[in-house]
């Protein structure tokens, strides 16, 4: 039996102990699937489990389970993912992007860790959870991991802080203070590192509209009757004002989310094209061998009917050379 065919027969098992609720069972049967994995096959087979535990019912109690049991290690499998081209690496990610946005309490865990990955593939990677992560249930409050991310505003490659400052745009769409209250804080502490500097002010521009917005409203609703009919006339205009430049953004972001979908299906489209690619690779190489076969079979065909006639020709000639000895003693 191939190995893949093998893969197929156990990832048959899992599903089958899954629909009959014996879960326990099938976290045990993929513990078995990942052991004596290597390098080149780990992220195959771990596509295989999560492509099988994303469409089934009680499937993601399963991963759950095996996050939970270090079956699958977070960090392990992000550091294994920085070796695959920047294709395969997004496109695995886009198969974790469920789990990101329903089960974020799985990676908050590890995000500073891999934030201070000298890898800087992985500190991407974790990065584009985050933005999954914010568009799921959970928003992040937590001050430490929001300067974590802000860290990797300066001094990192190109890719990583672009990534970051999408992450940090995102994240200020929710939560606006939060996010600028701790941006305004961090770079109190670095305010000789340009670059810092210029990138937290981009963000700020992205979002400040927003938290200008939630502040009015407060001030709005803590101001006496009277005070607010002496100045609500101006205040309306600020806030149609502000409301003009929020739907403006709003537009912004919303056309930016539009062009990174667009970017996910694209990717999407080149998995499938490479897969398919593989595929007829495969179908090649099959064909190849079975013409191989052929000719193989052919050559052993020609030289057992070459021995035949070898014999044959041995065997007549053994003949005439009796008939010759015969003939010779009777005319003695």
């Amino acid at each position: 039996m191939t190995e893949e065919k093998a893969q197929d027969k156990e990832i048959r098992i899992v599903k089958d102990l899954i629909n009959e609720g014996r879960l326990d069972q099938a976290v045990a049967e993929i513990k078995n699937y990942f052991e004596g994995t290597n390098e080149e096959n780990y992220l195959d087979r771990m596509e295989n489990v999560l492509e099988t535990l994303l469409t089934l019912h009680g499937g993601k109690t399963v991963l759950r389970f095996l996050i939970e049991h270090n079956v699958i290690d977070i960090p392990t499998l992000l550091h294994n993912l920085s070796k695959r081209d920047s294709v395969l690496r997004y496109s695995f990610l886009l198969l974790l992007k469920p789990m990101c946005e329903n089960e974020s309490d799985l990676f908050l865990p590890y995000i500073e860790e891999l934030l201070n990955s000298e890898d800087p593939n992985v500190k991407e990677a974790i990065l584009q959870i985050l933005i999954f992560i914010s568009g799921g249930e959970k928003n992040i409050t937590d001050e430490s991991k929001i300067k974590a991310i802000a860290s990797k505003l300066s001094n990192e490659k190109d890719f990583v802080e672009e990534k970051a400052i999408q992450t940090l745009r995102i994240m200020g769409k929710e939560n606006p203070s939060l996010i600028t209250n701790v941006l305004k804080d961090y770079i109190k502490e670095f305010s000789d590192d340009e670059e810092l500097k210029k990138n937290i002010e981009s963000i700020l521009k992205s979002i400040v509209s927003v938290e200008k917005i939630e502040e009015i409203a407060q001030k709005e609703k803590e101001k006496p009757g009277k005070e607010i009919e002496g100045e609500i006339e101006g205040d309306e205009k600020q806030i149609a004002d502000k409301e003009l430049e929020l739907k403006k953004k709003d537009i912004e972001l919303k056309k930016k989310k539009l062009e990174l979908e667009e970017k996910e299906k694209e990717l999407e489209e080149k998995e499938i094209k490479e897969k398919e690619k593989a595929l007829k690779k495969k179908e090649e190489l099959l064909e190849k061998e079975k013409e191989l076969s052929e000719v193989e079979l052919e050559l052993k065909k020609k030289e057992v009917e070459e021995r035949e006639h070898k014999i044959k020709e041995e065997e007549a000639k053994r003949m005439k050379k009796k008939i010759r000895d015969m003939d010779e003693e009777d005319a003695e």
